[in-house]
């Protein structure tokens, strides 16, 4: 059976193309624009996914689209907002938080572009999808089950808890099901505004970032704050009384993060939120971990990529396993509904997720033309992967495009900036290099084989620790080999290199291990994909305003976000010249870590390829 999986239109277009169960291709529309969050309809990202599925719109037996009917959800927006005033009635808040809550949750419901466009978006989803000849084909997922079912069908657990926390879905800000043996079982839904996703876009936002893209930039500050100056203000905001899901006792008061903005430092108030979210969050999922006698969780949903949210879970007692599924945003949850159709429909789950390389790729014809048209140096080497882990154990900074583009917001060495993770210096050439926030940490590509010494409770996430949605404690050797990826806090949030998933990337970090050990006894295998400064942010506490991270224009042939296609598997063409921060490994001590930051994905010949395995 053939089913393609569209995202909801609003933001985050993409599809995915699943055949039989398993996900044999998906793409955002971004990455073919080159507009990050694009909305509207996905025309590149179809076009790219049946071709990619080898099929035709004739071929696909159902369009599974992960939203309700707009008459469907409107009436659910409305049975939400009567709940809700009957709650804000009676639960003690101040009346002016809850005037202002009522008030504005009452503006944002009528003037949403749903309610006053009546529907537009539907109807121009029903339009594309009719001269597409799919229009017939057109199935309504409800958004919080496609989420589940995109954690729940690529974790490969048989029972597990399933978790869907984001900002809004088809009436709800989140679900809890339980799976077991290939069925997802409702348990029970948060319904809006009870939404930690909008709780923590709020806070995004108060302190000068751009809500729905900058949230992980929060994530990053909260670790040079202290949680306990503010956490008692911020926990006052929720209900944890309730029987079934926490509550937001003023969830859509507009002014409570600005004030906490406004008048305290900037770390301090993304310390108390992100505890907050956490103890929220967790305190939840521990009362359903209870109820059902579950002792895995599989998560998704923009909440998830918190991947300090998600520490917390691996680091429950209870928990034996966790899994984030890699497009845990809206982008993924396409793939969600086309999964959860399948199962309804008695297709048979597919093995556990093996690999999110599921873009769009180029010839080395294609990567020839773009290199040559930038004017850039280029070589031809024999072995490519040595080569660049030649240059990473030289102290070099290479940008790697290889193979197909990764699904979903993490780069995983296929559309990447590597460099050594053994000199700290490097994430200040970086930042610098690329204007991003000083304080924000590179992430580790580490060989799979040496997780397990390097970081804590590797055996609780081992799957999810492929795709690097999940941060942990960094032991005493990451720490001393490799402190470039390890954030002020300690921590890390690694992706688990294995040849079966990454086969370029193992080749790569296996050489530069070889090249770097000096000891027999020495394991230590990573790269860094940014890390932190060795001291507190320098800015001042507070942005003044939205700090986008945008590479500067020496770097831009080799780093950018990844919105576009990327590299083919089997051009062989290296650039390289991103700059030597350093020089070689010369601190004494084995290491295999690099860091690992996007790399550029070229949208066509016009541009410059920043280079390819």
């Amino acid at each position: 059976m053939i089913v393609v999986g569209l995202s909801p239109t609003a933001h985050e277009s993409a599809v995915g193309v699943v055949v039989d169960g398993a996900i044999v291709a998906a793409a955002s529309e971004e990455r073919f624009t080159r507009v990050k969050n694009q909305d509207g309809f996905p025309h590149q990202a179809l076009e790219f996914c049946l071709a990619r599925a080898g099929v035709t719109a004739a071929d696909v037996d159902h369009v599974a689209y992960a939203a309700l009917p707009f008459a469907t959800e409107r009436r659910r927006d409305l049975r939400c907002f009567a709940a809700n005033v009957a709650y804000v009635v009676g639960n003690g808040d101040s009346l002016t938080r809850r005037a202002a809550h009522l008030a504005n949750y009452g503006r944002s419901l009528a003037l949403t572009r749903e309610w006053t466009s009546w529907g537009a978006s539907e109807r121009a989803l029903r339009r594309e999808l009719d001269a597409r000849g799919l229009g017939g084909k057109l199935v309504f997922v409800d958004h919080h089950r496609a989420h589940c079912a995109s954690a729940y069908y690529a974790s490969g657990f048989d029972r597990a808890l399933v978790v869907s926390l984001d900002g809004y879905g088809s009436g709800n800000a989140g679900a809890v099901h339980v799976g077991e043996h290939g069925r997802l079982r409702p348990v029970v839904s948060i319904p809006y505004p009870h939404s930690l996703g909008t709780f923590y876009r709020r806070v995004t936002t108060a302190l000068g970032f751009t809500p729905n893209r900058h949230e992980g930039k929060v994530v990053g500050l909260a670790a040079y704050g202290d949680p306990a100056r503010l956490g008692h203000d911020v926990l006052q905001r929720f209900d944890l009384s309730g029987p079934d899901h926490y509550r937001c006792r003023s969830g859509q008061d507009p002014y409570f993060a600005r004030h906490l903005a406004d008048r305290h430092p900037a770390e301090d108030v993304a310390a108390a939120c992100q505890h907050a979210l956490e103890h929220v969050a967790v305190t939840y999922v521990r009362r359903w971990l209870a109820r059902t006698g579950t002792d895995r969780v599989a998560c998704a949903g923009g909440v998830f990529a918190n991947v300090k949210l998600n520490q917390r879970l691996v680091q429950l007692p209870e928990v034996a396993e966790t899994f984030v599924f890699p497009a845990m945003g809206d982008s993924g949850v396409g793939v969600g509904a086309a999964l959860a159709l399948s199962a309804d429909l008695g297709v048979p789950r597919a093995d556990p997720l093996p690999t999110v390389f599921l873009g769009p790729d180029f010839t080395p014809d294609e990567v020839e033309r773009a290199v040559r048209g930038s004017g850039l140096a280029f070589s031809r080497p024999a072995d490519i992967d040595a080569a660049v882990a030649g240059l990473l154990a030289e102290g070099r900074v290479v940008a790697r495009v290889s193979g197909r583009g990764e699904f979903g917001p993490r780069a995983l060495g296929n559309r990447s900036i590597l460099a050594p993770a053994s000199d700290l210096a490097v994430t200040e050439h970086l930042n610098r290099r690329l204007r991003r926030s000083e304080f924000m940490p590179f992430a580790p590509a580490t060989l799979d084989d040496a997780g397990a010494a390097l970081y804590a409770d590797v055996g609780k996430f081992r799957h999810a620790g492929r795709f690097m949605t999940v941060a942990t404690d960094c032991l005493p050797a990451m720490r001393a080999a490799s402190p470039a990826c390890v954030h002020v806090d300690g921590t890390a949030r690694p992706q688990l290199v294995t040849p079966a998933a990454s086969p370029g990337l193992h080749r790569v970090l296996t050489e530069y291990r070889r090249r770097t050990v000096w000891r027999r006894s020495s394991i230590r295998a990573s790269t860094c994909t940014r890390s932190r400064s060795s001291t507190r942010p320098t800015t001042p506490c507070r942005p003044s305003g939205p700090r986008v991270s945008t590479p500067s224009p020496s770097a831009t042939s080799c780093s950018s976000r990844r919105t576009g296609k990327g590299g083919g598997e089997g051009a062989v063409i290296a650039v390289h010249g991103v700059g030597r921060p350093r020089g070689p490994n010369t601190t004494g001590r084995s290491s295999s870590s690099v860091a690992t930051r996007s790399s550029a994905a070229v949208p066509s010949a016009k541009r410059p390829a920043a280079g390819a395995s």
